[in-house]
């Protein structure tokens, strides 16, 4: 579009002082194009967050166009209407500008005080009235006027035009200076740059109409900014990565792993998996022998995600796996744990568990559920159900709380299924869930299969319904296979 209004002006025709502004204009332009194509491959390769960084580059680039058309249809009769409307809007991008920088600050800051949230109300109410003083310029010419040969002029009240910019500058310094222990040196000093450089060149053009270098000299300090906050940025958000990299793989450490489990002890078979929906999960399933012949098993849900979770989670582990291998029942175990958890439990999580132990010698399973989901049961019909358990209230909500266990005896061929509510929740385009009748009925499609097929299974039916939805919660499940204890027939007579 510059193109075409500079071959309808024809170059030969303009004075040199409109030469050297389209020139800046042009140049700023590419220092823009090629700054905002870096900021998108860091944004990819970084996952940085530099939304406003990239408003406040929109602004600079379509101030120095507008800009450009000024310089390009001024003095021209035929485009007078042009030259109005291009230079309100140019007048509009240096409060929006002003304004965006100050939220610039405030998200690197992450500045979120009752104050602050006052003052960023307050300017958005200032940069209303600003663009609306803008507006009526239209009709009074308060700040400029393009008389009927075309040509721009500033009007008496010309000099207070960049009044807001000043005051959100101003504004952007007070919050620097007043959160100054947050950042570097080179980050004040940069920032406070960016506040001098423009303010000095829009004083200079208040006293002197001539070169038009506001958004161009913008356009530079951008490309400071950019080298040395966002590049910072990037490198602290690949440091962040890198740590959170290192508590996934100590988070899966703590999660046995290795399958079959116990190769020297017959009885059962089991396997289980967990696909957190961020670097680190909430969920986690655990499984130990107590003696020789008892096997615990536990599948919880932590509240929250994230790291807050993963941490909880991995403290709530070592609590209940500590208090099963001192020989506890089911239920003291989540009584117990229940207390050391609420004992210091600042940041008021909780962890739904269900916990079970099996003497593997008879199949006897006792369990006890802390507001877990319903397990999972393949019965002598060779079809799962699910197996509706007394239900207890969440480990890590109140104090002094007990919980009732239960029996069931396992036969030979028994399967137990446990998963987290990630599994029935999973969610589709549609919105719509899994459910546990789907689960179900994914279990069943081959429910003699083997432990790890089972999971399988569900797996493949729980992507095949989401597709490309994003995961939006933990996917843990177990299953375990009964096979009874091994008999060891009497040698026959000779």
């Amino acid at each position: 579009m510059g193109l075409v209004f500079v071959w309808y002006r024809k170059l030969e025709n303009l004075p040199n002082l409109y030469l050297i502004n389209i020139g800046v204009d042009i140049f700023g332009m590419l220092m823009g194009f090629v700054l905002f194509i870096a900021c998108m491959i860091d944004v990819q390769k970084t996952g940085s967050d530099q939304r406003y960084f990239l408003r406040l580059l929109s602004v600079a680039f379509l101030g120095l166009f507008t800009d450009l058309v000024a310089w390009l249809v001024d003095g021209l009769p035929s485009m007078r209407v042009v030259n109005i409307l291009d230079n309100t809007l140019y007048y509009m991008f240096t409060p929006v500008g002003a304004f965006l920088f100050w939220r610039y600050v405030t998200s690197t800051l992450m500045s979120d005080t009752k104050l602050d949230r006052i003052a960023d109300r307050a300017m958005q109410v200032m940069l209303a009235v600003a663009i609306a003083i803008r507006l009526l310029n239209l009709l009074n010419g308060m700040y400029f006027y393009v008389d009927a040969a075309g040509e721009y002029h500033r009007s008496r009240w010309y000099p207070f035009s960049p009044v807001y910019a000043y005051m959100a500058l101003l504004a952007s310094c007070v919050l620097i200076a007043a959160h100054r222990k947050k950042l570097r040196t080179h980050q004040i000093v940069t920032l406070l740059i960016y506040v001098a450089a423009p303010t000095a060149v829009s004083i200079f053009r208040v006293a002197v109409f001539g070169l038009s270098l506001s958004f161009a000299v913008i356009m530079l300090v951008l490309l400071l900014m950019y080298c040395v906050l966002n590049i910072d940025q990037g490198r602290e958000k690949l440091l962040a990565d890198r740590e959170l990299k290192t508590a996934s793989e100590i988070q899966e450490g703590m999660l046995p792993s290795i399958f079959p489990p116990f190769p020297g002890c017959s009885g059962f078979d089991l396997y289980a998996s967990m696909d957190p929906a961020r670097e680190v999960g909430g969920d986690f399933y655990d499984f130990f022998l107590v003696d020789d012949d008892h096997l615990c098993m536990v599948m919880a849900d932590v509240s929250g995600k994230g790291v807050p979770a993963a941490l909880f989670m991995m403290a709530s582990k070592i609590i209940l796996s500590n208090n099963a291998k001192m020989g506890k029942s089911p239920a003291a175990i989540l009584a117990d744990a229940n207390a050391s958890i609420c004992s210091n439990n600042r940041m008021e999580m909780f962890v739904t568990v269900w916990l079970g132990i099996l003497e593997i010698s008879t199949g006897k399973l006792t369990a006890a559920n802390a507001g877990h989901e319903y397990p999972a049961l393949r019965g002598p019909d060779g079809r799962f159900t699910l197996y509706k358990d007394p239900h207890g209230l969440v480990i890590g909500g109140l104090e002094d709380i007990e919980y009732k266990e239960y029996e069931l005896h396992l036969e030979p061929g028994s399967k137990l299924f446990l998963y987290t509510d990630g599994v029935p929740e999973a969610t589709n385009e549609a919105d719509q869930m899994f459910g546990t009748d789907r689960m179900l009925e994914a279990l069943n499609r081959d429910s003699g299969a083997p432990v790890e097929t089972i999971l399988k299974n569900v797996r493949d039916a729980v992507d095949g319904f989401v597709k490309e939805t994003e995961q939006f919660d933990d996917l843990t499940m177990l299953c375990l296979e009964y096979t009874g204890p091994e008999t060891n027939e009497p040698a026959s007579a000779p």
